[in-house]
């Protein structure tokens, strides 16, 4: 069977430059899920990192809504303020038009911070004004209620009272992990 050199390898090389900008894509939607993972639970304390393995961060884009919306939103505002690089020459000091990939990576993290710390700080106000409670039971039988900030692979994050965050292990090693 003989190929359409032409046609085939135009095929080709759409197919590579799709699945090179789906990778760079869902590469970028992991890490601004680790910035929105990092925000919503460093308002109470907790540094996910420290309770987060990388399976964890793999799936948080598509785990909650909200992070994949600011996620495409992010993007959309750096490309539109790319695309339109002219009328916004004043406010960026002509970096776009010298440097546009240094402009558009400064400006992606500088919304990707904006955007992170506001989804931080509505989460911690949904979760203090719209409780969900939760009971747990500890391997040692105890009983334990709080309302959910989160959870992920391996841990529970309880908030018991005013300002005191409890993480339960899932397994069943350790009972219990305090942060006053």
């Amino acid at each position: 069977m003989k190929k359409n050199g032409l046609i085939d390898d135009k095929y080709e090389l759409i197919l590579k430059e799709f699945q090179t900008i789906l990778s760079v894509f869902y590469l970028l939607l992991v890490m601004i899920g680790m910035f929105f993972s990092y925000s919503k639970y460093s308002q109470f304390g907790i540094n996910i990192f420290q309770y987060s393995d990388i399976s964890d961060f793999l799936l948080t884009p598509f785990r909650d809504t909200i992070i994949f919306i600011f996620s495409f939103i992010t993007v959309l505002v750096v490309y539109l303020v790319y695309k339109f690089k002219n009328k916004f020459s004043k406010f960026n000091f002509g970096l776009l038009k010298s440097k546009p990939i240094l402009s558009i990576i400064v400006m992606f993290f500088i919304f990707l911070i904006i955007f992170s710390e506001k989804y931080g700080e509505m989460n911690k106000n949904r979760i203090l004004t719209k409780p969900n409670i939760i009971e747990i039971t500890l391997t040692n039988g105890i009983s334990k209620k709080g309302n959910l900030i989160g959870k992920n692979n391996g841990y529970i994050f309880l908030l018991e009272k005013e300002n005191e965050v409890n993480i339960y292990p899932i397994s069943n090693s350790i009972n219990i992990i305090n942060i006053k």
